[in-house]
């Protein structure tokens, strides 16, 4: 292509905007090298499309748009790391009862748009603007989900509102700024070569391609981000079984439900009963890890519809079940000390026969150390010891070293490699990839239930939040506080699994551990023919409500 003077008349009228310096400088050197600029004579030179002065970036407004981009993708940065940073310590105003991934997620997807605006700035792609405007809309639908949906917008409060807003406003923003972009490459092309060019090269084909590729992919995700919240909107459908009490000063609400005459105060019980005739002690449950209080209460709710249990609660660790997230750091005695305000608030003083299973009876037995004259006996039901609080739980004396394995989908360990496996899991959970299938394809099976409480709650942002929680603290502070816990007067009950003590060269002996941490220990089971869960096999279920049966009867114990 040949670039030749086209005379200035009133058919072809030249651009009267000034140019910077080093536009006329450019142009003073391109006069010169095609011999033009002769006194007398204006003539204007076309320039190649691939000339330096061509660019967009030429052009204050496109500048500053570039600089506003690159401080729309410092001020995501600073709202990442906040997110981040308040998942192990408190800052004010970024928690919220429902706290989880959710926020992380979206900082991460804005993000990744800002660094593709900002990466070959004056490179526009047209597809991958129309994308942009696509998530800009799926954006928007989340925000009157979470306007609209009062489950939903508690649990976002204002801060998670104000992340949504801020996703849409970003995505909304990168693509004009694609849009004014393109609008200026194409000012500067018929300002300097007379008319707009259709032709790309190799380099704008791959940014192009790679532009559209990735923002195709960060529309997949932010699709499953979206389908997780409206899945999540239907599920508020659901309501607790019991009371939503709020504690710590009223920050969160936690879930406490109970069955039969538990409370302190005649005004608050439904009948009325002889203060001499004597009582149950009411059983309190403790769920486990990887199992909520309501999957595990279910052999506790057979006993009472019998009648042979007075009366009993359950209730949701923060992040578990109905229960909200509870602001970091937490432990095991922060936790206790959320049910104990919970309690009081309900006036339910007890005496209490605490039944702990799993890492439950760890809770447990700092509940009954915290609560001495109110505990009638505890129940731990292949409980955790202490051990598995400590990153390494096999180092030390009399400790038998063995592989993880064993304890795969059964629990898992407080190592370092869990942490850091739970926040990546915690960073994905929030597209929802497992629970949005179940949800399409086994909508029967994978019920509301099970995405609240039951096994596709493994998946829930939440309860992944609270598990890193647990873990980040169980050795520095959970640990010692167990350690410091005395129940040598509490009676105590222990029953166990002989296939975990089978399968696990450390199960027994923590077991036969557990049973020496009272000096009125009633009596050790071992449960036959039963895994971890042992209610769920028809033999350990049988063992363990008469275990609990023998317990409670004992009306001397308190």
């Amino acid at each position: 292509m040949s670039y030749q003077s086209i005379p200035q008349d009133e058919n072809n009228p030249l651009p009267s905007e000034s140019v910077e310096g080093s536009d006329l400088e450019s142009q003073s050197l391109l006069r010169s090298e095609t011999g033009a600029g002769s006194a007398g004579h204006h003539d204007h030179h076309y320039v190649s499309p691939d000339d330096p002065i061509v660019s967009p970036l030429n052009l204050y407004k496109i500048q500053a748009l570039r600089v506003v981009a690159l401080v729309v993708f410092i001020i995501n940065c600073i709202l990442f790391f906040a997110f981040l940073f308040s998942d192990f310590i408190a800052i004010p105003g970024f928690d919220s009862r429902g706290k989880s991934f959710f926020e992380l997620d979206l900082l991460i997807l804005c993000g990744l748009s800002n660094l593709l605006t900002l990466w070959c700035f004056s490179v526009p792609a047209y597809y991958e603007r129309i994308l942009g405007y696509v998530i800009a809309i799926l954006v928007g639908l989340d925000f009157v989900v979470a306007l609209t949906v009062p489950y939903i917008r508690s649990q976002f409060g204002l801060m998670g509102i104000f992340i949504i807003i801020w996703t849409l406003l970003t995505f909304t923003f990168n693509s004009l700024v694609d849009y004014w972009v393109e609008q200026g490459k194409i000012y500067q092309e018929i300002k300097y070569t007379g008319r707009e060019e259709t032709r790309k090269t190799v380099t704008e084909l791959f940014v192009v391609l790679i532009k559209t590729l990735v923002k195709f992919i960060i529309l997949v995700l932010v699709w499953n981000v979206s389908f997780s919240l409206w899945v999540a909107s239907y599920d508020s459908h659901v309501k607790p079984w019991g009371k939503m009490v709020a504690v710590n000063e009223d920050q969160f609400k936690i879930h406490l439900s109970c069955y039969g005459e538990v409370y302190g105060s005649p005004e608050k019980s439904s009948a009325p009963k002889d203060p001499k005739d004597p009582k149950q002690p009411i059983v309190l449950v403790e769920g486990g890890q990887l199992t909520s209080s309501e999957e595990f209460q279910e052999w506790i709710e057979e006993l009472f519809h019998l009648n042979k249990i007075e009366r009993y609660c359950i209730w949701d660790r923060p992040g578990y079940g109905f229960s909200d997230s509870a602001p970091s750091p937490t432990s095991i005695s922060i936790i206790t000390e959320y049910l104990m305000e919970a309690l009081r608030k309900e006036d339910i003083e007890g005496p209490f026969s605490l039944v702990g299973f799993d890492i439950g009876g760890l809770y447990s037995r700092l509940f009954a150390s915290r609560n001495p004259g109110k505990i009638h006996s505890l129940l731990l039901v292949d409980s955790w010891h202490e051990d598995l609080l400590k990153k390494d739980p096999f180092s030390g004396t009399n400790k038998k070293n063995e592989p993880k394995k064993v304890f795969k989908n059964i629990l898992e360990t407080m190592n370092t490699f869990t942490g850091f496996k739970l926040w990546l899991k915690g960073i994905l959970s929030p597209l929802g990839v497992t629970q949005n299938l179940h949800w399409m394809f086994h909508p029967r099976k994978y019920s509301s239930n099970s995405r609240i409480f039951g096994t596709d709650m493994y998946w829930s942002s939440k309860y992944i939040r609270a598990r890193l929680q647990e873990q980040t603290t169980s050795s520095i502070l959970s640990y010692n506080e167990i350690q410091g816990s005395d129940i040598h007067n509490v009676p105590l009950s222990v029953i166990s699994s002989d296939f975990m003590i089978k399968n696990s060269l450390n199960w027994g002996k923590w077991q036969r551990e557990l049973t020496k941490l009272s000096d009125q220990s009633i009596e050790w089971v071992v449960a036959e023919n039963s895994d971890h869960f042992i209610w769920r096999s028809a033999k350990g279920r049988t063992q363990l409500q008469q275990l609990l049966l023998r317990l409670v009867s004992e009306k001397s114990n308190y």
